[in-house]
């Protein structure tokens, strides 16, 4: 009997292994990013609200080995306009593949979209718009991600001031975590994004990452900004890019630290 509780327990300790060793498909930045970008992105149909259409859709979804997805199937539906605005918002997101034992392989998941009334209206009063601008007209609705050195023209920041430059901007804005202060912390967050054809950003995630909140206050910096999208046939397209701000300490006279902050975009 003792022996059998040994091998019943290595085998529940080998299965644990095996499940840890396996990490699923996510999507691009973590969850949280993918919850930001959500808020931000959706648009509550009008006909559903004047319905009272509520509840969830679920898209039931397969990602191969780089992460692309192969296939898609409405698992649980609402009405075809709030289905069609979950479909809308799943094609903008960029998978992480899934891996065993640190290979990639292949997975498949679920992507839920709540549709709520009352919770979306209080979305709105805080993001300050039910529905998206696009500064730059026509648009290309091909959904193709171009690099940015293959652009006619490249996005750039809107600000309020002309006079204004990101790196004015970003110094201007960024508080400098207390606790890289105390750690004499110094280096370059750099972070990667798509700019989307209305100017906001998409698939958010570090690329370079430094810690003692440096991470967290870049991450607020860059969603701050409002983009003009970069052009090609004279049309807004979406667009991979990056910003590397580069946190740095100065050491006065009197012994205490000034902080110094760059930044950068492009690729």
């Amino acid at each position: 009997m003792k022996n059998g509780s040994i091998i019943i327990l290595l085998c529940f300790i080998y299965f644990i292994s095996e499940a840890q060793e396996f990490i699923p498909a996510q999507a691009s930045g973590g969850r949280q990013q993918l919850k930001y970008f959500i808020e931000q992105e959706l648009i509550y149909p009008e006909t559903a609200i004047k319905s009272s259409s509520e509840g969830e859709v679920i898209l039931f979804f397969s990602t191969d080995e780089k992460g692309k997805v192969t296939h898609t199937d409405f698992k649980i539906k609402l009405t075809p306009e709030c289905d069609q605005e979950t479909k809308r918002i799943f094609n903008m997101i960029e998978w992480e593949p899934a891996s065993l034992r640190g290979i990639p392989v292949k997975d498949s998941g679920t992507f839920h979209m709540e549709f709520n009334i009352k919770k979306y209206n209080r979305l709105c009063k805080y993001r300050g718009y039910t529905a998206h601008l696009y500064p730059f007209e026509p648009k290309d609705t091909s959904g193709t991600v171009y690099q940015y050195r293959n652009l006619e023209t490249a996005p750039h920041p809107i600000f309020t001031n002309n006079l204004i430059s990101l790196a004015g901007y970003v110094a201007a804005n960024l508080k400098y975590p207390e606790a890289a202060v105390k750690q004499n912390l110094s280096g370059v967050v750099k972070v990667g994004f798509i700019v989307e054809t209305h100017g906001k950003i998409s698939n958010v995630k570090i690329i370079n990452s430094l810690g003692a909140g440096c991470n967290e206050e870049a991450l607020r910096i860059v969603r701050m900004i409002k983009w003009m999208p970069g052009t090609v046939n004279r049309m807004a397209v979406r667009t991979r890019m990056s910003i590397s701000i580069n946190f740095s300490l100065d050491q006065n006279q009197d012994g205490n630290f000034t902080p110094i902050i760059k930044s950068s975009y492009g690729e």
